[in-house]
């Protein structure tokens, strides 16, 4: 009985662990010989599929869709009910066990009810995954040759076919390649005679894919005909051709050509709505990635949504797809467990992962790890065995891991990259000078890249400059913003390194509430607590200073100016450092419309030392050629004129290098 249930429109999450029933009744198609499936986008964690009280399949794992055939349990014409049962409780073999992402339960995408002939692409291809638990639309472009000359490769169907296999004769399939023009590209067709089906083609002089410089798309068009020439089915995905690999100085190569990564981590959460996101929402998030002039984004915590990723093919954001082996941020979680169970639930996610995705140009490398520990045994083992499964599966593209020690863990992928807490969780930021020193001497040959960040709110400002509890509950942005000050000067596009990740793009929710913590409740009414490490806040609104430091560093093509510190308004100091951010050559700075001097940027950065502004109301105002000024006003309660501030940064003393000990 549905009596007293809530009615919810998705997709839905819910915030309390445990099991929730989704229930709908569904119009069942009259017609003889279709074939009905479920098309389930994203389940937290563990989702059972009933129709009509009787159990079709289980999927385990939040983060692929999955696809399951409901055609034996329907009576054609006759309603069904379906019933989805969601459980969001901790497992320890589902994947991820640990991390600090907050994981939401519920149907959290769509649901799609799909109706195909007896001849048509399959909507639950199992690649890599649970047979009864498809997660890709049966269409997997495969490339065995690329070079400027020519495409040479196959397009691989998994097909849904007549169980008499003689009503197959004649039948035939036809794969059409169309560039952006909608002009034909190439073409092949095949004979139908079986449920899979490899169709080759090759393309000539193709046009490729050049991350945000030329995000240059093909449609690839499957359509199936029976045996008298009737049209049963036909798909079209977008895909576009490039190559990925690590060139022999150690740096990034898209297409042979080096590159440099210059990305954000991406976790999938939004106050109020969680990992529910809507499309808008998906835009907006991919807008404002490339408003701060990103190439490349690390999806954390596993796969988001298909539409992201169709985004992210059409504008050029190079995508690393973090994978489910997330090690523990906290000491209470266990993140790797040495069971059967553990290891399949494992080997089952990352082929749901490249399954579903292996058709997108972005996606240029799969995370087989993040972070992982030696608790509950040692993991080396599992991420040798879950690289390996990876390089089978696609060897078309990089292998990758994230980390926060030392040892062979880090020479088992292609890249790996290290996550810093200088400067946030000990030290001070400039201690990543000699981190690198140390990297580049104890492990010359080593991939490396690096991800960093610092926590702030915005509503947290201070005239003291000195490192705050990463678990308290007063993060000012100023530290936040001389943390990544720091970064830019001795990290980004340091030698030795292939790229960065900036950690993270937006404020998102956190696993669990430490004592202390910093909740979003503080801010806006929502009692969990808040990963504030974001450069732009959780519900999106407010840029923090550091998101326009990375614009005026990377965004090369959107000219502005922008004065930092301006949510700092009272101010005890009648003398100032004005610190401006801009990606033009020159930036003058006016005091009450009074100049004080133009000055030359060094990666972005423009300041003004000992600016003497008066007791009050002082206006400031940033301008640059071809630009709008930015204007903001700063109230200085004293009269007195104090001696230029020479203390350096207050930090608890730590031991030099501290964060990753080489």
């Amino acid at each position: 009985s549905t009596d007293g249930a809530l009615t919810v429109n998705l997709p839905h999450i819910h915030t309390t662990a445990g099991t929730v029933n989704y229930i709908k009744q569904i119009a069942v198609p009259a017609s003889e010989g279709r074939r009905v499936f479920l098309r389930i986008g994203g389940a937290a964690s563990v989702a059972d599929v009933f129709i009509d009280g009787r159990h079709c399949a289980t999927h385990r794992g939040a983060s692929a869709p999955f696809t399951v055939e409901i055609t034996r349990l329907l009576h054609p014409g006759t309603p069904a009910t379906v019933r989805i049962v969601t459980d969001s409780s901790p497992s320890l073999d589902v994947l991820p066990t640990a991390g600090r992402e907050k994981i939401y339960g519920g149907i959290y995408r769509g649901v799609e009810l799909i109706v195909c002939d007896s001849l048509a692409v399959s909507p639950a291809a199992s690649l890599g995954s649970d047979p009864d638990t498809g997660t890709n639309d049966g269409l997997w472009i495969a490339t065995d040759h690329l070079s400027p000359a020519r495409v040479e490769g196959q397009v691989r169907l998994e097909l849904l076919t007549p169980s008499d296999v003689s009503a197959m004769a004649g039948s035939f399939a036809r794969v059409r390649f169309l560039d952006s023009d909608g002009n034909l590209a190439a073409q092949s067709s095949l004979p139908v005679m079986g449920p899979t089906l490899d169709i080759p083609f090759t393309l000539s002089d193709p046009h490729l894919w050049q991350g945000t410089d030329d995000p240059y798309l093909y449609d690839v068009e499957v359509t199936l005909f029976g045996p008298d020439g009737t049209q049963t089915d036909q798909m079209t995905t977008a895909t576009g051709f490039r190559t990925v690999a690590i060139d022999p100085t150690g740096s990034f190569a898209l297409n042979g050509r080096p590159l440099t990564i210059h990305g954000v981590v991406l976790q999938r959460d939004r106050m109020m709505v969680g990992t529910a996101l809507t499309p808008f929402q998906i835009e907006e998030d991919v807008a404002l990635i490339l408003e701060m002039g990103v190439n490349a984004v690390r999806v954390a915590g596993g796969r988001h949504s298909d539409y992201f990723y169709t985004l992210c093919d059409e504008v050029g954001l190079m995508v690393f797809s973090d994978g489910p082996f997330t090690g523990a941020a906290y000491p209470a979680d266990i993140d790797f467990v040495d069971t059967p169970a553990f290891r399949d639930n494992g080997r089952l996610q990352m082929g749901e992962m490249i399954s579903g995705l292996h058709n997108h140009p972005s996606v240029v490398a799969w995370g087989v790890f993040s972070n992982v520990s030696s608790r509950g045994g040692d993991p080396v083992s599992y991420i040798r065995e879950l690289t390996s499964l990876v390089r089978d599966l696609d060897p078309s593209r990089l292998t990758a891991a994230g980390s926060t020690q030392d040892g062979e863990v880090n020479f088992i992928t292609d890249l790996v990259s290290f996550d810093l807490s200088l400067g946030w969780e000990s030290g001070l930021p400039d201690g990543v000078v000699l981190w690198l020193d140390q990297l580049r001497t104890g492990w010359p040959d080593l991939r490396a890249g690096i991800s960093y960040g610092a926590g702030a709110s915005i509503l947290h400002q201070s005239e003291r400059l000195e490192r705050p509890s990463p678990t308290g509950g007063y993060h000012p942005e100023g530290w936040q913003t001389f943390f990544h000050e720091e970064y830019v000067r001795h990290a980004v596009d340091a030698p030795g390194l292939w790229g960065v990740f900036v950690s993270n793009m937006f404020d998102t929710g956190e696993a669990k509430v430490q004592p202390g913590s910093l909740t979003a409740s503080t801010a806006a009414g929502v009692g969990m607590a808040v990963d504030d490490r974001g450069l732009v806040t959780f519900d999106r609104k407010d840029r923090k200073d550091a998101f326009w430091l990375y614009k005026a560093l990377w965004n090369t093509t959107e000219p502005f100016v922008r004065i930092a510190g301006s949510r700092l308004d009272g101010r005890s100091e009648r003398r100032q450092t004005i610190r401006v951010y801009s990606n033009r050559e020159e930036v003058e700075l006016f005091v009450g419309g009074r100049s004080q001097g133009r000055r030359t940027g060094e990666q972005g950065i423009f300041e003004w030392s000992d600016v003497n502004l008066r007791p009050g109301l002082n206006r400031l105002e940033a301008r640059a050629e071809s630009v709008a000024p930015h204007r903001i006003s700063i109230t200085v309660t004293s009269d007195a004129i104090p001696q230029p501030q020479t203390t350096p940064p207050v930090a608890p003393p730590v031991p030099p290098g501290a964060g990753i000990d080489l």
